[in-house]
């Protein structure tokens, strides 16, 4: 008689081996490819800045028809990898935005530019959902937060890389073609690379298992059994003669489209407006803030006088920004990229002692302290610093989140519960960047003295967005402890 095997089991069985050491190169390349087009695009938008004449309001317009056609397609994307697999999405989806990034760099003005950003990020969102759900499919669950934290090194690769050939790249002066496009053509090799590499490995077994594909889920198992345990080894010789996993689908018959996202709405109600929250705010803070940040310092290095971030906004961003960008300009934004790539070295080490939920509250509040710090700092260092406080904490709880709920969500809503609160980070980005670009030239001050008199009733230098982070992060890391802790995730993945 057929036994059944836990197909979770059988990863232990298994272990982590060269195909996972394969898979997780391979997402690390596309993620930092992603980064490069998320983060890394601040410094080609400031690189551009004099030819497209791009101004503030122009950036609000970049970054939100980047971000905003990315909340649009999340579901779409989630929809297609749940039906179609994971590796589709991210091939397909992957290497139409590369395609389309490298056109963008070919615009002559700014509203095509703005075109086809818009429609790279249609496609990019493929990856952005799919790219941790099919690591975490080939990973045992107690590796899970490890291996994400990992493959979270190429933000922080990505932000060393960008500014780094664009200290390089924006000095010259070549025509016709920029320093800044040249870049921009650069921000796509780690894309290129790491899709053709996507390639030539296989779909996730459990995405087979989820929509009863018994046959192909046991020969992606074989193939991992050969190339962790030597070609000696076959699941016979370990006992393994079939596959299962919990909580599949009640059927896999049912052919209402709805059907599955009614579920997760319903069974899961709880834990996924908790995650939108966190999502909302920590993408909000972790993607939009970074495009200001770098103005903001371009700016600083233009003003002589110590002024705090109000202060300097208000009396001299009207000025148009420096067109000429060089290596020494680009010296915080590596410098942005080392702190991050740190950050997710800590955490790292953080989670061979600690739980996932405390890393997350510890970086929220010293995300709290760095939006303190910005109500009355004036040294243009220590206002960079406070930068990189609000904005690379957030960054690495979300890696962590996101590892949370690939543990609470069945396969076959995986993919469709990170599209929902992928659309609801993207809308977070989209509100916070909207809300910086509109207020911060124009009332800054009006906005400041009103939580000052509403809020705080202190008098002391504190922008709108600031206190505004700091407030969301108080409350998102109120409902980080309302989410299970390990034992509980452990006992819900048994579920059946």
């Amino acid at each position: 008689m057929m036994s059944m095997n836990d197909i979770d089991e059988v990863f232990n069985k298994l272990g982590f081996g060269k195909m996972q050491y394969i898979i997780l190169l391979a997402c690390l390349i596309i993620q930092m490819w992603v980064s490069n087009e998320q983060l890394g695009f601040a410094v080609v938008i400031a690189g551009a800045s004099c030819e497209l004449d791009i101004a503030n309001h122009r950036v609000v317009w970049l970054v939100s028809g980047n971000f905003g056609s990315q909340m649009i397609s999340c579901y779409l994307w989630g929809e297609i990898s749940d039906q179609y697999g994971r590796r589709k999405v991210l091939v397909l989806a992957g290497l139409t935005a590369n395609f389309l990034s490298l056109l963008s760099a070919c615009m002559p003005e700014f509203w095509s530019f703005w075109a086809f950003r818009t429609l790279a990020g249609f496609f990019i969102s493929g990856n952005v959902v799919c790219i941790m759900t099919y690591l975490s499919e080939f990973t045992k669950v107690s590796l899970r937060p490890k291996v994400q934290n990992i493959m979270s090194y190429a933000i922080g690769l990505s932000l060393i890389y960008v500014p780094s050939l664009a200290g390089v790249l924006l000095p010259l002066k070549m025509k016709p073609i920029r320093g800044w496009r040249i870049l921009l053509i650069c921000n796509q090799i780690p894309g290129i690379i790491g899709l053709l590499l996507m390639v030539l490995l296989p779909e996730s077994p459990k995405y087979y298992l989820s929509v009863g594909n018994q046959e192909k889920a046991m020969k992606v198992m074989e193939q991992v059994c050969r190339m962790n345990r030597g070609k000696g080894v076959t699941l016979e010789s370990l006992g393994v003669d079939s596959l299962t996993q919990p909580r599949l689908r009640d059927s896999l018959m049912n052919t209402d489209r709805c059907h599955d996202t009614k579920t997760l709405m319903t069974k899961h109600l709880k834990f996924i407006c908790i995650f939108f929250y966190i999502f909302f705010t920590l993408s909000g803070m972790g993607f939009s803030l970074p495009t200001w940040m770098l103005r903001i310092r371009v700016l600083a290095n233009q003003v002589e006088e110590q002024k705090s971030v109000c202060n300097l906004i208000k009396d001299d961003l009207p000025q148009v920004l420096e067109c000429e960008l060089g290596y020494d300009k680009m010296i915080a934004p590596i410098t942005h990229g080392f702190v991050v790539l740190g950050i997710f070295i800590l955490t790292s080490i953080l989670l061979i002692r600690l739980k996932r939920r405390v890393v997350i509250i510890i970086y929220i509040l010293i995300a709290i302290a760095g939006c303190v710090s910005l109500n009355f700092t004036n040294h243009s260092d220590l206002i960079l610093l406070g930068f990189f406080a609000i904005i690379d904490p957030p960054l690495c709880s979300l890696r962590l989140a996101s590892s949370l709920l690939i543990d609470l969500v069945p396969t076959h809503l995986r993919g469709k519960a990170f599209a929902l609160i992928s659309m609801m980070g993207r809308a977070g980005v989209l509100v916070i960047n909207l809300y910086v670009g509109l207020t911060l030239s124009k009332i800054c001050y009006v906005t400041f003295n009103l939580l000052i008199l509403l809020l705080i009733g202190k008098q002391f230098l504190l922008l709108k967005f600031t206190f505004y982070t700091k407030e969301i992060s108080i409350v998102c890391g109120i409902l980080v402890l309302i989410l299970p802790s390990e034992y509980k995730v452990r006992s819900l993945i048994m579920q059946k």
